[in-house]
């Protein structure tokens, strides 16, 4: 997966331009300087594409931590509370750091976070991706884990961290609230956790709430990762080639098309869906499934139209392809529906 089909929450960037504006600077200026527009971000599930964040960090990084961060680092969970309730109310402080790993892209998934699990120990490794990117986000995952570690042991040691960055900079003030001398100039980003009540019944877990915030924090992780899929961009293109051309289209014809328009090379095309283990043949004949289903539940037209509106020379072939998949023909499948 490249960096377009990445991407971080822009609830990010609202907490950046709300921290801006309480410092008495210019909100919509700061918004201009580093490219954002706020409209694109507005929505309470905005992403921003991966590309474009690590540009916009390289333009922001040395606004993001000028001086040390206001509050706890925990504050800035209350731009994810979906996330917050999964951190902050798990069974044990084990499951709190996996929690962490499993749902992260709820912040972001431009990055790579990995954790290892050792006796008492839990290590993580940081890696960034996309060129000239400084240890920044690395040290904030790294402080915000260690924070929310915390709450399930207050006595928890922080050792070994440790970041590629030969110097601090912009970023002590992550340093400083990590609560240990970083290490500089390193290999790559890690920190190790010492706990020895990891698996220790968190006192004030509480599971009914539990239960409730995962199934928050799940439905909107599903949500971004079709987002990051390549083959949903595939079947919409498809869709909307289809729409536009009501006659019957050779599958070797609209590969053609949604190479052009997505403006990728044949082969690009079926590596990136090879990458999800689908070929095009299988993403056409799903999104013909879906669409005739979707036409024959909820609009009149008539079966002759439908057959023509996903691609078939004729109703016959539309409906012996339609009853192998779906089990039954198309007029008894409008038939159920209705019902």
């Amino acid at each position: 997966m490249d960096l377009r089909q990445k991407s971080v929450s822009a609830r990010i960037y609202r907490g950046l331009l709300d921290a801006a504006e309480r410092q008495g600077l210019d909100r919509t200026k700061m918004a201009h300087d580093i490219g954002i527009d706020e409209a694109d971000i507005a929505a309470a599930d905005a992403r921003v594409p991966g590309d474009k964040h690590v540009a916009i960090l390289q333009l922001a990084e040395s606004r993001l931590m000028c001086g040390a961060p206001e509050g706890n680092m925990l504050d800035g969970l209350l731009y994810f509370p979906e996330l917050a309730g999964v951190l902050c109310n798990s069974p044990t402080l084990r499951d709190a750091l996996r929690n962490f790993v499993a749902y992260r892209d709820l912040i972001g998934n431009v990055d790579w976070l990995v954790m290892q699990e050792r006796g008492d120990e839990v290590a993580f490794e940081y890696v960034t991706e996309g060129e000239g990117r400084n240890a920044t986000s690395a040290l904030g995952n790294f402080a915000l884990i260690a924070s929310v570690a915390k709450l399930y042991d207050a006595r928890l040691r922080v050792r070994d961290a440790g970041i590629t960055d030969a110097r601090l900079g912009a970023i002590a003030a992550l340093g400083g609230a990590l609560g240990v001398r970083v290490h500089l100039d390193q290999a790559r980003n890690r920190m190790v956790l010492q706990s020895s009540v990891l698996d220790r019944a968190f006192e004030v877990y509480n599971a009914p709430l539990a239960k409730i915030h995962l199934h928050a924090a799940h439905g909107i992780l599903q949500r971004i990762r079709e987002q990051g899929r390549f083959s949903p961009t595939v079947e919409r293109c498809l869709r909307d080639v289809l729409r536009e051309h009501a006659d019957a289209m050779e599958p070797k014809s609209l590969q053609t098309i949604v190479c052009e328009r997505l403006s990728l090379t044949r082969w690009t095309l079926q590596r990136k869906l090879a990458a999800e283990c689908k070929t095009f043949s299988e993403v056409l004949m799903q999104m013909r499934i879906d669409e005739a289903r979707m036409l024959l539940a909820h609009t009149p037209m008539s079966i002759s139209e439908i057959s023509e509106r996903v691609g078939f020379a004729s109703t016959t072939a539309f409906t012996r392809f339609f009853t192998r998949a779906c089990g039954a023909p198309p007029a008894r499948y409008r038939g159920r529906c209705r019902v």
